[in-house]
C-alpha cells in the first residue's frame, strides 16, 4: 500500500493507493503522522485507488474522523470502489464521513 499526502485548496489530500490490510496499517499509522498533526484543515480521504480495507484499515479510518472532528473540521471521503465502500458501510462508519463524488 501506498500513501501520498498533499495540502490542496486548503484541505490535507490523503490518497490510500492498494490494499489496505493488516500488514500495510502499521506502516500506514506512520506515514499518517501529519494527518494527525493537522489540526487546522478538513482532511480528503481520496478512496479512488483504494482496492480494499481490513478491519484494521478502518480503525485507522475512525481515529482520523475523531481527529479531524475534534478539531472542528470535516473528514470526507471521495472515489469509493463498491467494495472499499460496502466495507466502510458495513463497519457503520459510513454516516460519519462526508462523501464526495
Amino acid at each position: 500500500m501506498d500513501i501520498t499526502i498533499n495540502k490542496q485548496d486548503g484541505r490535507l489530500v490523503v490518497a490510500l493507493i492498494g490494499d489496505f490490510d493488516n500488514a500495510a496499517s502499521t506502516k500506514a499509522q506512520h506515514s499518517l503522522a501529519p494527518v494527525f498533526e493537522c489540526d487546522d484543515c478538513d482532511i480528503l480521504i481520496d478512496c479512488s485507488q483504494l482496492e480494499y480495507i481490513s478491519s484494521s484499515g478502518l480503525r485507522i479510518l475512525l481515529s482520523i474522523f475523531k481527529h479531524t472532528h475534534g478539531n472542528g473540521h470535516a473528514a470526507i471521503l471521495k472515489g469509493m470502489t463498491d467494495e472499499v465502500e460496502e466495507a466502510i458501510d458495513m463497519s457503520g462508519l459510513m454516516d460519519l464521513f462526508l462523501i464526495e463524488k
